[in-house]
């Protein structure tokens, strides 16, 4: 325990041990791969378990991240996640900048979904859900892969529709009520960290590099049901994202 507000010594030397690291990893481009913690105890004259500290305290600075298989990135500075659709009026755009999206290959699966697929979709975890995913390409360069998982309420109404289209497929969530035609997008995302690794190889994309997440969540419009979910990933050089902020709302003037 620390007295009088100083800091212990273990969290003193990692915290040194941090800055040194960090200090090289200025020179590195994000996704960069860190060598093995043996390597870097060698290169720093430590301890792997200082090397440990000091990789802990370097993740909750976001300057390396972590995979779920042990290897160590240089984070990019936008790494992050926002919850933007209907905060403070802000929308999004997808800007493919000019590009023409075809869609090149289409796969339609039906199993259990993720596990946070189906808590967002309000179903169990076992029960199977109807799985689209499409790979997208610019002249051939795989640009983004979409994947829609809808319940089966909704499933053969999907199955039915073909998407060609980029934007299409975006909005393409069918509703459960007859009365409307689409569902609405009750819920977006956007995050910008590395994609899981089938996924950066699809896209071609180098180890550790980051690409753009979209989770777009869709509502049945009459009922408030959750119906659909779309996650996009998308490779950073085709694509940006534009938040845009509605007019802010005129003040009313109170009269006596």
């Amino acid at each position: 325990m620390a007295v009088g507000g100083s800091v212990p010594p273990q969290r003193a030397a990692a915290g040194v041990l941090a800055d040194r690291i960090a200090a090289a990893l200025v020179h590195r481009e994000p996704g960069w791969r860190l060598p093995r913690r043996s390597a870097l105890a060698r290169r720093y004259g430590v301890s792997t378990a200082e090397i440990d500290a000091a990789i802990a305290e370097l993740s909750r600075r976001s300057l390396i991240r972590r995979l779920h298989d042990g290897q160590l990135y240089r984070a990019s500075p936008a790494e992050y996640l926002v919850p933007v659709e209907g905060v403070g009026g802000l929308s999004t755009r997808l800007d493919p900048m000019g590009g023409e999206i075809a869609c090149q290959s289409r796969h339609v699966s039906q199993r259990g979904a993720p596990q946070d697929v189906a808590w967002a979709l309000g179903v169990e975890g076992d029960a199977p859900v109807r799985i689209i995913r499409c790979v997208w390409v610019v002249d051939t360069e795989p640009v983004a892969i979409s994947t829609a998982y809808v319940p089966g309420a909704v499933a053969e109404s999907l199955e039915a529709q073909d998407s060609d289209s980029f934007e299409a497929m975006l909005l393409s969530i069918p509703a459960l009520s007859p009365d409307a035609e689409s569902a609405y997008a009750k819920a977006v995302d956007l995050e910008m960290s590395p994609p899981q690794p089938s996924v950066a190889r699809s896209l071609r994309l180098v180890p550790g590099q980051s690409a753009i997440s979209v989770t777009i969540r869709f509502d049945d419009r009459p009922t408030g049901a959750p119906v659909g979910l779309t996650v996009v990933i998308l490779k950073p050089d085709q694509f940006r994202v534009v938040i845009e902020a509605g007019t802010p709302p005129v003040p009313r003037v109170k009269t006596t």
